[in-house]
């Protein structure tokens, strides 16, 4: 083999050992699973020896593959530690960092800083995916994430980013027109919602609304199910039905007279917000830079919502 050839298709490979499929690989590598393919082929002829047996259904390693495995991800660990090391000494973060958040913080929270944060740490690759469902960030590959108290797992460092806050109940002047606006939480069973449906359950995600220490949960009865928030809100303005949303998502709505507020003596309970990674992993350089860079900035985080 080749000394320019050595390394060429070793962090595609593992990639592809660690997730199981070329497409998930592909998806944490940020290329197309014909690449991951080609890549682990070229090294399967350099090293003269198949490393995985494939189906049309399923992906596992030769004998040959796993020995490869064992000695390989140790390897290639170290040399991104190196790496990770370097740049820590550099004082010039570099290389990816792959978040996972909801629409919410993000659009109100983190969008917002990413220019600000690009522009300190040009180095620093982001990728972001901005999603509803709850995902095991270690096995998806991801280096951190956003959510709510609630849904972290208690082996994470959680990193405050934002207070508790609350969601409201919204709908378009168009909507209530002619409608008979409700006056107790009973009465929005007689009307449309927007909605979305639990990732884990399946059904239709119920509004929890509080005053005065009395809690009331609500599930509406004739819905529109849309899973991204800002389409929510959309749809909401153009007259599709109610809908129960951040706050702080919405105000600039009603201050505009698209949306009205609705029951404004109820609203629902939004815990805080965290940043959250594993303990036991070591934090790259660009992750760290940008959890010291959100705690810079949580009294400015903390006014938005």
């Amino acid at each position: 083999m080749r000394h320019k050839d050595f390394l060429e298709g070793v962090a595609v490979f593992v990639a592809a050992a660690e997730a199981g499929s070329f497409s998930e690989a592909g998806r944490r590598l940020g290329i197309s699973a014909s690449a991951v393919s080609q890549a682990i082929r070229g090294l399967e002829e350099r090293l003269g020896a198949p490393l995985f047996l494939r189906s049309t259904r399923s992906l596992s390693l030769t004998d040959a593959g796993s020995t490869y495995l064992l000695a390989a991800a140790p390897a290639l660990s170290q040399l991104r530690q190196a790496a990770e090391e370097t740049s820590r000494r550099s004082g010039r973060p570099s290389g990816p960092l792959r978040l996972t958040m909801p629409r919410a913080p993000f659009d109100l929270l983190i969008a917002p800083l990413l220019g600000a944060f690009q522009q300190a740490h040009p180095d620093v690759q982001l990728e972001i995916a901005v999603e509803a469902r709850l995902i095991d960030i270690v096995k998806a590959g991801y280096d951190a994430g956003l959510r709510h108290g609630a849904c972290l797992d208690k082996d994470m460092v959680a990193v405050p980013v934002a207070p508790a806050s609350e969601a409201i109940l919204v709908a378009s002047p168009s909507y209530l027109d002619g409608r008979t606006v409700p006056r107790q939480p009973p009465d929005l069973l007689d009307h449309r919602a927007v909605v979305c449906r639990s990732q884990g359950s399946g059904l239709i995600m119920p509004w929890t609304l509080q005053s005065a220490g009395e809690t009331v949960r609500i599930v509406p009865a004739v819905v529109t199910i849309v899973h991204d928030l800002a389409s929510q809100i959309d749809l909401t303005v153009r007259g599709l039905g109610m809908l129960s949303a951040p706050a702080a998502m919405v105000r600039d709505l009603i201050d505009a007279g698209k949306l009205s507020h609705v029951l404004p003596e109820w609203s629902t309970a939004i815990e805080a917000l965290y940043l959250y990674f594993p303990g036991r992993r070591q934090q790259s350089a660009a992750l760290r830079a940008f959890v010291a860079f959100l705690r810079e900035r949580t009294p400015q985080l903390q006014r938005l919502v």
